[in-house]
């Protein structure tokens, strides 16, 4: 089989070189998705193709070709934020603020976001395409492999992942994802849903301009999108869970984003709601996001989650596995479920 079929209908899959990046798109009649595998295998577009919208935030500061964006010094907590344009982001082997463990240091967001990945082609039909992306980190002994798939007729995408210690002694782990959601889409109309869980702020937040304070928070004073204008920044974390789903929903334009994943894998949900209030460098009030991040840990460093023995750790050979999905729905009304295979309610 050809490495890419030549197909021009239903679900096909493409490459391209793109800012000097190679750019692998996914894509059938409803969704075209974009992945760097050369930065990260970030993926950098996700739009939805009747209303030719991609939800997706994108920084002020643009993805440039490898090797032409040199930093003029060395951040002490990692290149993370040099290279971060936005889009979605895998979050591993650590996350959060740099740290060290077991003698390595790990910058902020850990290490498969900055690294190439390599690419092999599953399933190519008109009905179904899947790709494999897969990473082995430097610092610390991990394989990670991330199938993605595509059906014809569905705005979901589907991602089943593996990671695979293949040091010979136990390691802790970090684990996430982190998709930002921005305008168009986003804007003060809109509301995110959620199953029952429970909310607070935590101590990682201490520092932001905040619109809550530290601690317990009632899920509804949570759940609305601001403007612009009110220049907040906040850090949710929602845990406790029956139910592994959120959707960020904008009536105006009846249109939702609804992301569902494995709890298991993901008990906590990360949510950075930056409304024009993120001041630090490099954003400088250039941000205007909403990001909700499945994780496996609670937003401290991953030594601070051995230090008191809450990490995940994987022992020798052992592996671990999550499941996620994100799609888009035409609908204006609230949102009270979605299940495995994109089903809402």
């Amino acid at each position: 089989m050809p490495l890419y079929s030549q197909r021009f209908h239903g679900c096909r899959i493409d490459e391209f070189v793109w800012r000097g990046h190679r750019l692998v798109t996914m894509e059938n009649e409803l969704i075209r998705v974009g992945i760097l595998p050369t930065k990260g295998a970030d993926i950098v577009e996700f739009r939805y193709k009747p209303r030719d919208l991609d939800v997706l935030w994108h920084s002020s500061n643009p993805i440039c070709p490898p090797g032409q964006q040199i930093p003029t010094t060395a951040r002490s907590d990692g290149a993370f934020l040099d290279y971060f344009h936005g889009g979605w982001q895998e979050v591993f082997p650590s996350a959060g603020a740099a740290t060290i463990y077991q003698g390595s240091e790990l910058g902020v967001h850990g290490e498969v976001c900055l690294l190439p990945w390599d690419v092999t082609i599953i399933e190519d039909s008109s009905a179904r395409i899947e790709i494999q992306f897969t990473v082995e980190t430097f610092r610390l002994p991990f394989r990670l492999e991330r199938n993605m798939s595509l059906t014809a007729g569905s705005s979901v995408l589907t991602l089943n992942e593996r990671v695979i210690n293949l040091g010979a002694t136990d390691v802790a782990y970090q684990w996430g994802h982190h998709p930002a959601f921005g305008a168009p889409f986003l804007g003060p109309e809109c509301i995110i849903d959620l199953p029952r869980c429970d909310a607070s702020v935590p101590e990682f937040a201490k520092d932001l301009k905040r619109r809550f304070p530290l601690g317990p928070v009632a899920l509804d004073r949570v759940t609305q999108v601001l403007a612009l204008e009110s220049r907040t920044e906040d850090v949710v974390l929602f845990t406790g869970f029956a139910e592994g789903w959120a959707a960020i929903r904008n009536p105006h334009m009846g249109l939702a984003v609804g992301i569902y994943w494995d709890t298991a894998a993901f008990p906590f949900l990360w949510c950075w709601q930056a409304f024009g209030g993120c001041f630090r460098a490099p954003f400088f009030g250039r941000v205007y996001t909403l990001a909700l991040e499945p994780f496996n840990c609670p937003p401290e460093t991953l030594q601070s989650l051995a230090n008191r023995s809450a990490a995940r750790i994987l022992t020798v050979g052992e592996q671990a596995r999550s499941s996620l999905e994100l799609g888009i729905y035409e609908t204006k009304a609230v949102i009270s479920s979605i299940s495995a295979g994109g089903k809402i309610s």
